[in-house]
């Protein structure tokens, strides 16, 4: 490509300018297309897996990896011509002119990206990387032109890709850590903040059995604050024509000092449980429902009735009851199917006893231990309980975010690997270029051991100063999401970015240690 492009511009140097352009075009609508195309395969694999077209989290991640490819590629064909283009002009001229085709060759990528990434809800994010990392790392390789007095070969163009390929993917390394860094300590938060300290649930069946002995355990125990009586189940849902499909939650009075689920509305109130016949929406169940609060609309709660025989109505395959929406809640993911309800409607909807529940949860007192009183709590119970803290209701949850870090990780270890293919091809271009050198000091009596170590060396410093921009222009987009909160996870709440010292010594070590690797094995190859 450095030979075509170079040819290209020689003969038609007027020309230059408008096939860049043309060229950063068609690469952006090609990578644009091909976003478009994963996000749609990943949705419909999704679809006929699991029945669902939400694309999650993991599923974006990937999706957002095409965008440093083109990234990657954008850099390399503009890096092409600029070495044509400005070496043409006086000096006095070439700041406006590189700053002029900077602009211009990301105008189009910038509209094609909007486009196709519009239709996947992730053009922000794409556009942020595309406008920060991509312009950055232009604006640095104008810059390298400006202020270099060397004159240009084609070894400083090929050491300078190879140093752009490592920075942006190491940068790109550093940003998804930080980012799952930032969700899993969110979710925890959140989490913290959702479920109890302990949760006291049959084994077999649903609903509890000798309650009153149960609370009256928890009544006598010193390290328990509070606790609250809770139903779940699945309830059908019917608000203006629209039906949906959720979880209903009874809750008793004490729900929200055991939870703090009141500070999660967003609009509206929560219950004063003087009227059973009250809903609280999640924000997912609202949007789909379109529903509103104005205390004049309700809806229609439906739930099968327990039992057999034959059913000749509706009226007797279900119980169905009236509620009216008084508020709206935000939590998180997790949450998103819930409707929250005074624990008397739930028992109403289940034909269930006044006093009955399906489990309780248990707030503990400051300084208790959950895993102790978890211990204790559980003897006490016998062997219909089951007792469980946090930890133990998380638990798939951080699995599962362990195991989506990893595979991002490996993922753009991957690229890193595939960048670091640069750093050889600098460095076999720098053995070349310096073969009557190498055979000189050889001549003179340097030992071959330390003229590899010279190549070695080399690499690492390339691989160093990759890394450290890469970190550095990371740094910068993820001060930038947590300053302005320039992409946005839902409407309310923005991508956690996390710094932490863990993910700077890891995609440092990643790096050096891929980057060393290749070093030392280009470097043990001499033409001597």
């Amino acid at each position: 490509m450095n030979k075509v492009s170079l040819y290209i511009a020689k003969r038609y140097n007027t020309y230059t300018l408008l096939i860049s352009i043309a060229l950063i075009s068609i690469v952006a609508l090609l990578t644009g297309t091909l976003i478009y195309m994963s996000n749609t395969f990943v949705g419909l694999l999704k679809s006929s897996l699991y029945g669902d077209l939400t694309i999650g989290m993991g599923e974006r991640l990937m999706i957002y990896s095409v965008c440093f490819c083109y990234i990657l590629i954008q850099i390399l064909i503009v890096y092409l011509f600029f070495n044509r283009v400005l070496k043409k002009l006086k000096p006095g001229k070439k700041l406006p002119v590189g700053l002029l085709i900077a602009v211009l060759c990301a105008i189009p990528a910038v509209i094609i990206q909007f486009t196709a990434l519009s239709k996947t809800n992730i053009g922000g994010f794409a556009s942020l990387i595309l406008l920060s990392t991509g312009l950055l790392s232009l604006i640095i390789g104008l810059l390298s032109f400006l202020f270099s007095r060397r004159k240009i070969t084609g070894v400083n163009i090929i050491t300078s890709i190879a140093v752009f390929a490592i920075t942006i993917a190491s940068c790109a390394l550093f940003i998804i850590l930080s980012v799952f860094s930032g969700l899993e300590k969110m979710n925890i938060r959140l989490f913290t903040n959702v479920n109890p300290d302990l949760r006291v649930s049959p084994i077999k069946g649903k609903e509890l059995p000798d309650i009153d002995k149960i609370t009256k355990i928890l009544d006598d125990d010193s390290q328990v604050l509070t606790y609250s009586k809770v139903i779940e189940e699945k309830v059908s849902i019917e608000f203006d024509d629209k039906q949906d499909i959720a979880y209903i939650k009874g809750i008793d009075p004490n729900y929200r000092y055991v939870v703090k689920v009141d500070t999660a509305v967003v609009y509206g109130s929560y219950f004063d449980f003087k009227n059973p016949y009250e809903i609280l929406a999640s924000d997912g169940v609202a949007r789909r429902l379109q529903m509103y609060i104005d205390h004049q609309h309700t809806a229609r709660l439906r739930m099968p009735k327990p039992g057999t025989g034959l059913i000749k109505t509706e009226e007797e395959a279900f119980n169905t009851a009236v509620a009216s929406p008084i508020g709206v809640f935000i939590i998180n993911d997790q949450f998103d199917k819930y409707v929250f309800a005074p624990i008397e409607l739930t028992q109403i909807l289940l034909n269930l006893q006044p006093d009955s529940a399906y489990a309780i949860e248990v707030r503990l007192k400051a300084g208790a231990t959950p895993a102790t009183a978890k211990t204790r709590l559980q003897k006490e119970f016998g062997n219909q309980i089951q007792v469980e803290t946090r930890q133990d209701l998380d638990a798939t949850f951080l699995k599962v975010m362990n195991v989506e870090n990893l595979i991002i990780y490996l993922i753009f270890t991957l690229v890193i690997i595939i960048a670091s293919f640069n750093l050889a091809g600098a460095i076999i271009i720098i053995i070349i270029d310096k073969k009557e050198q190498i055979k000189t000091i050889w001549g003179f009596g340097m030992p071959l051991k330390d003229i590899k170590q010279i190549f070695f060396q080399t690499g690492v410093l390339i691989t160093l100063f990759s890394v450290v921009i890469g970190l550095i222009q990371g740094s910068i987009i993820g001060w930038m999401q947590n300053s302005f909160h320039l992409v946005m996870a839902n409407p309310f709440v923005p991508f956690p970015f996390e710094f932490t010292i863990l993910n700077y010594l890891t995609v440092t070590a990643t790096v050096l240690l891929i980057g060393g690797t290749v070093s030392w094995l280009v470097s043990r190859k001499l033409p001597i």
